[in-house]
């Protein structure tokens, strides 16, 4: 007879106090009250949740479920709870529990129950923000998108006495009345609200898929998996096809060593196809594949969103916008790249502020805006534009920390006000939230390029130029420029070759440049000319503040020497 202890699988969730030691320490009997009221509030939400308070150590908590969705209810149930009843508690005093949730193997002896699962769980709480959800990938999977919840992919994780790293993801949850339900039905947060819904339809295959009839599901369940990293729609089940806004359907066939997917997307309900892509890829690295066919998909949806939404705002009048309206007015002048654009982006953008202050998304605009005209050496007061990119910027990182493009901004910030190491933080937090946008994959190649890393940039562009099956041209600009300060000038002349529009001020420099090192002289001394015959007081000395965030190229100086090679002055003219 054996005398191994039984085992069995379980949901574990665990919490404990942030800062706890200090609180007791500046005021031990309030933070015990305190305290006292919230584990009894968290255990009558575990109770509600069909879970089992195992044990309390101290301020800790360590309960079971019989179901992920059960255990992660609870959490999300128990921080909102938690973060109303301290919305009148000043902040320094606030008791504010970290949470983890892990999926795993247990030991039960009696009433207790030990082991990895337990550990892990432990893990996970600690790696939690003070009033937040840590899930392990395990919980992750099991949950899929029964809850209406956002996870925030951390990347594996090294935790102690456990060996393998844990992949883990922070969960972000609506605020106010929305409640995670006991029953797992879904619950969209408040972020969502109003956007356009998707439904990903399952993927099929043409003909026999022979041994890869596993590679349809994974398809589709990889693309809506992906699709939820973006904010700008929000993914629904298959079963609420019928109201969806869009509809996203693929076909799979297999010859020999490649595959043929055929991707389309419908308005809702069987409207009209909006597009229609057929992708042929070798199948040497499924999971590669995957992600490609993800920020695919990702880019095409997020273009028809934009059309769809400037279709309806070319049908009404200004004086009926609203503060939304306004902001993807700004947007639109925003891709405008000129002067005039940007400016009117900024005019925009405060209209939608006046109407709705707590609005992020127009400062988002503003300051995404201001960033640019810095990089291009356009304002009139240096100074001013970079304390307003900066406050903003710091705003809506500490008011909406998980979202991309807030990280997006901060990349570009804190690149024109030479903190570089800063901004490559940033710009990794941001492809960590979402890996499958362009614009970020886009960004991350600047960061690195004005960090004085242009070698380590090209692939990073490449990726986005794959991934954005109509990428802006500000893409292949990105690229010409990484190219020119990693030296490879061949490459940098053919790209300049593709480019389409008007360049932005820093690149037309450096294509003059690009001109002149390789060669083409006579190109490079007519550019020159076109540039003095629009701006007579164009010369070396006013190239500075446009070339000054190239600074850490070790490039400028050379810059500056084709310029000046190809027939600039170094002063204006007296």
């Amino acid at each position: 007879m054996s005398d191994r202890l039984p085992r069995k699988l379980a949901a574990i969730l665990y919490a404990d106090v942030a800062g706890y030691s200090r609180l007791t320490g500046e005021d031990e009997d309030g933070t015990h009250r305190a305290l006292r009221a919230c584990l009894d509030l968290i255990a009558s939400t575990i109770g509600e949740h069909s879970g089992r308070v195992v044990h309390y150590a101290g301020d800790a908590v360590l309960a079971d479920f019989g179901t992920v969705v059960d255990a992660l209810s609870s959490a999300a149930a128990i921080q909102l709870d938690l973060a109303e009843k301290n919305a009148d508690v000043p902040e320094e005093r606030r008791v504010e529990f970290r949470i983890g949730v892990n999926l795993g193997d247990v030991i039960v002896d009696g009433d207790e129950i030990y082991g990895d699962g337990v550990n892990v769980a432990a893990r996970l709480e600690s790696l939690a923000e003070p009033g937040g959800i840590c899930i392990s990938d395990a919980v992750r999977t099991a949950v899929g998108r029964k809850l209406g919840l956002r996870y925030e992919d951390m990347g594996a994780q090294e935790v102690k006495n456990i060996e393998e790293p844990v992949r883990s993801y922070h969960v972000r949850f609506g605020s106010g009345d929305e409640r995670a339900p006991a029953d797992g039905t879904a619950c969209a947060p408040a972020a969502e609200a109003g956007n356009p819904t998707v439904v990903v339809l399952p993927f099929r295959f043409i003909g026999d898929p022979g041994e890869h009839d596993y590679i349809a599901a994974a398809m589709t369940e990889s693309v809506g998996s992906a699709l939820t990293h973006f904010r700008d729609y929000r993914i629904v089940e298959g079963n609420e096809a019928g109201i969806a806004t869009y509809a996203l359907s693929g076909a799979l066939q297999i010859a020999g060593p490649r595959i043929r997917i055929s991707l389309q997307l419908s308005e809702g309900g069987g409207g009209r196809k909006l597009w229609a892509e057929k992708i042929d890829r070798r199948l040497d690295d499924v999971f590669e594949l995957q992600d490609e066919i993800s920020a695919i998909v990702a880019a095409y949806l997020g273009e028809a969103i934009w059309q769809e939404t400037a279709r309806k705002l070319a049908r009404k009048k200004k004086e009926e916008f609203n503060a939304v309206d306004w902001c993807y007015y700004a947007m639109e002048h925003i891709h405008r790249l000129s002067r005039e654009g940007f400016a009117e982006s900024k005019t925009a953008s405060r209209k939608a502020m006046a109407l709705d202050p707590e609005l992020l998304f127009p400062k988002f605009l503003m300051a995404f805006t201001l960033a640019i005209e810095l990089g291009w050496g356009q304002v009139e007061n240096m100074d001013e534009a970079k304390d307003t990119v900066l406050a903003l910027t710091e705003e809506l990182l500490d008011k909406d920390s998980a979202n991309a493009n807030a990280h997006r901004l901060a990349a570009r910030a804190y690149s024109i006000l030479g903190r570089h190491e800063e901004a490559l933080a940033h710009s990794d937090r941001s492809l960590t939230l979402n890996p499958y946008d362009g614009d970020l994959l886009a960004m991350h190649g600047m960061t690195l390029m004005q960090a004085g890393r242009a070698q380590e940039a090209i692939p990073w562009v490449e990726k986005a130029l794959r991934y954005n099956p109509q990428p802006p041209r500000y893409y292949r600009q990105l690229l010409f420029q990484a190219q020119f300060f990693a030296g490879d000038h061949g490459s940098a002349l053919e790209n300049l070759r593709r480019l389409e529009g008007a360049p932005s001020p820093p690149n037309r420099l450096i294509s003059i440049a690009a001109l002149q090192v390789t060669g083409h002289t006579d190109e490079a001394a007519a550019e020159v000319r076109a540039l003095r015959q629009e701006d007579p007081e164009a010369c070396i000395q006013t190239t500075k503040p446009v070339l000054a965030i190239y600074e850490r190229t070790s490039q400028v100086e050379a810059i500056e020497k084709a310029l000046r090679d190809a027939g600039l002055p170094d002063h204006q003219p007296s």
